[in-house]
């Protein structure tokens, strides 16, 4: 089993590299980067290198969380769409296998890029000689799981759907919408009074909100440390319990996407 996951995961990283779609996303990716953040470099004041460094990283950042959600969008849903995964399966091997697999490879690529923004913050806070915000090590890590449970619930849903219809999913039926929805209905509920479909309508979005996952649990509560940078705002009683809040959500849709896969016909 161990051999097939190296293999698998060695398999993935050359479709990454190879699949046109995925470069072309990336290449715009970092053109866009690059022209949002080199002219801050050359023609903001010295005073302000601090705020250039959290630009810089939270640029990556978004990357990296666009990026690895992409991975999970289009690598298993690839593969079913041209009928691969049939031969994966009769290798043998087992469908857990080549979604832990699949799963790994995502996490190793988003994990290089937050690696790598994490370096770029060191380099250039010795290059401009100012104190290292450690704040981003708290930041870097939160984000990194945050990453990895978008990616797992992106995979589950393109599965279930065309890649499309995945990505507008999650884009539409976000936590965010569904709680501007509740804070209206209970507006609409209380104005109205006894209207049965309004409280009907408030229950079922009321549901869903409980039901849906959040990509960042703790947003309230670490909002000080994204704004400063410094390790003394870092609040690791937060940090750990949004790791395994994470890790929980990975291996909810890791399961789900398993027996999805499990049922399919693959003719």
């Amino acid at each position: 089993m161990f051999q097939q996951i190296i293999a698998n995961i060695e398999t993935n990283l050359i479709f990454y590299r190879r699949n046109r779609l995925l470069v072309a996303a990336a290449v715009f990716i970092v053109l866009m980067l690059g022209i949002t953040t080199l002219p801050s470099l050359f023609f903001m004041s010295s005073t302000k290198h601090l705020d250039q460094v959290r630009m810089i990283v939270q640029e990556i950042h978004g990357f990296a969380f666009v990026l690895t959600a992409g991975l999970g969008l289009l690598l298993v849903s690839q593969h079913i769409r041209d009928r691969s995964i049939k031969m994966v399966f009769t290798k043998p091997c087992l469908p857990e296998t080549w979604l832990l697999s699949s799963f790994l490879s995502a996490a190793i690529v988003a994990f290089v890029l937050y690696a790598g923004a994490f370096i770029i913050a060191v380099i250039l806070s010795a290059i401009w000689g100012i104190p290292f915000p450690s704040g981003i090590i708290y930041i870097s890590i939160n984000e990194f799981f945050q990453t990895l449970s978008l990616m797992s619930c992106v995979t589950f849903l393109s599965v279930i759907f065309h890649p499309v219809l995945a990505a507008l999913f999650i884009f539409l039926f976000q936590e965010q919408t569904f709680y501007f929805l509740k804070m209206l209905l209970a507006s609409g509920v209380k104005t109205a009074g006894e209207n049965s479909f309004l409280k009907l309508l408030k229950f079922f979005v009321d549901v869903v909100y409980m039901v849906l996952p959040t990509f960042n649990p703790y947003a309230e509560k670490t909002h000080q440390i994204y704004t400063t940078l410094r390790g003394s705002d870092a609040n690791w009683d937060y940090l750990f319990p949004a790791i395994a809040y994470a890790l929980t959500v990975s291996a909810l849709f890791y399961f789900l996407t398993v027996l999805v896969l499990k049922k399919k016909r693959y003719v």
